[in-house]
């Protein structure tokens, strides 16, 4: 298995600004590390994996949003979606599905960020680890990953 250290390491081969903070135990969900680090649940993203045709992609959304399946689809040109399980996660990505950062992945996979994902000038997600937190600017964070900034999450 992978860890933030393989994040770390992609991120300074990418000459990437960010910290990974540790935290003091492993947290359950976004919402905890979220409570943890004294942030909004908004300032956190998630990545997900789906199979777009087949082929696996990476989405980054706001950790209060959800996917729109529809329109993963529009912006894609795909036309068949199915969201990879959490266990099958580890076999594509290196991280278990709870702690899935945004780069450093076994597998090359395309990227989707949504929007709402860089309305915060710096974000929090997934690092490798249950217990590490990565922090990168939003704008890096496209860069990081060379992900498309598209719309894809549904409307609150």
């Amino acid at each position: 298995m992978y860890s933030s250290l393989n994040v770390h390491n992609r991120l300074q081969e990418l000459d990437v600004p960010h910290e990974i903070f540790k935290l003091a135990g492993p947290a359950g969900s976004l919402e905890q590390a979220a409570a943890a680090l004294g942030l909004d649940l908004a300032q956190m993203a998630r990545v997900e994996l789906y199979r777009l045709d087949g082929e696996p992609v990476m989405v980054v959304l706001p950790a209060d949003r959800r996917v729109d399946e529809e329109k993963l689809i529009a912006v894609s040109s795909s036309s068949e979606i199915k969201r990879i399980p959490g266990e099958d996660v580890p076999s594509l990505s290196g991280y278990i599905a709870g702690a899935l950062p945004p780069v450093a992945h076994k597998i090359e996979m395309a990227a989707y960020i949504d929007y709402y994902t860089l309305r915060e000038d710096v974000v929090y997600t997934g690092s490798g680890e249950l217990s590490a937190i990565l922090k990168i600017r939003s704008y890096d964070l496209v860069r990081a990953t060379g992900g498309e900034t598209v719309d894809i999450v549904c409307s609150t």
